[in-house]
């Protein structure tokens, strides 16, 4: 399920951090929180687990003007619009996250990103599209693989090409497939493939890996990288509507691996 908050301000313009996931995903939380602290806690601190991982099953789009108009990057490491209207969408299989969701704005309508204060005007629930096993599209935020090699202190990112990606996108669908269904996915996922979209990377120029700063400025903070580029998926549709759901590859709950349907 997918569900839009329109939010709106009072001030000339809005400046925002431009590594600001880390912000609307304790935005989330902060909303959840409303509803239900116990369910904001665990969903923070334990998630859905399966073995020795945790699944938060959600993911979130970043954060738009409104009538498409753009950001403006600055150089010191903000960007800022002048639109009075901004929107994002929050994703989720889990009904009992939408509904915190929903109830916690009902409390409390008025948020914060960062320093900006935002009125949240409406909350829009998004139609699902028709899922089938081949599908395209379009990244709404960066898709992050990694494998974390033995002796190794930080992981080796993986991009579409790598010999490994396939099978750790692959793995990671269907361990969200079981926290989320309890059970281990039985279908035949054999012809799995995830093809880029050669024509844009190269209107791109080959630019299109994605360096993101979480947690900015702490002594906690840590560079992801990941890829943003359209694609084209072949693989069971169940495991699509996961991927649409909640998110492709990690870290969807920091807002990376969002996509929307491409209906070119």
């Amino acid at each position: 399920m997918r569900i839009t908050l329109e939010l709106s301000h009072r001030n000339h313009s809005v400046t925002l951090p431009i590594n600001n996931s880390y912000l609307l995903s304790s935005l989330i939380y902060n909303i959840v929180d409303r509803s239900s602290s116990e369910y904001a806690a665990r969903l923070h601190e334990q998630g859905y687990p399966l073995q020795n991982r945790a699944f938060k099953l959600f993911t979130f789009s970043p954060l738009y003007p409104s009538n498409h108009r753009k950001w403006v990057m600055h150089d010191n490491g903000t960007m800022s619009t002048g639109s009075r209207q901004l929107h994002f969408t929050i994703s989720s299989p889990k009904e009992e996250f939408i509904e915190h969701l929903v109830v916690g704005l009902l409390h409390e309508p008025l948020v914060s990103v960062g320093k900006e204060r935002f009125r949240v005007e409406t909350v829009r629930k998004l139609d699902p599209p028709e899922f089938s096993g081949d599908m395209r599209f379009i990244m709404l935020s960066p898709l992050v693989c990694s494998i974390k090699p033995d002796h190794e202190k930080n992981p080796q990112y993986l991009y579409p090409g790598d010999q490994e990606f396939e099978r750790v996108l692959l793995e990671n669908l269907c361990r969200k497939y079981h926290a989320l269904h309890g059970r281990e996915y039985a279908g035949d996922p054999s012809g799995f493939a995830f093809t880029i979209d050669q024509l844009y990377v190269a209107k791109m120029g080959g630019r299109v890996q994605k360096l993101i700063t979480l947690k900015e400025g702490r002594s906690d903070e840590i560079k992801v990288r990941g890829t943003l580029a359209p694609f084209r998926l072949e693989a069971p549709k169940e495991l699509t509507e996961i991927g649409y759901e909640c998110g492709f590859g990690e870290k969807n709950s920091q807002g990376f691996g969002m996509v929307k349907v491409d209906m070119h």
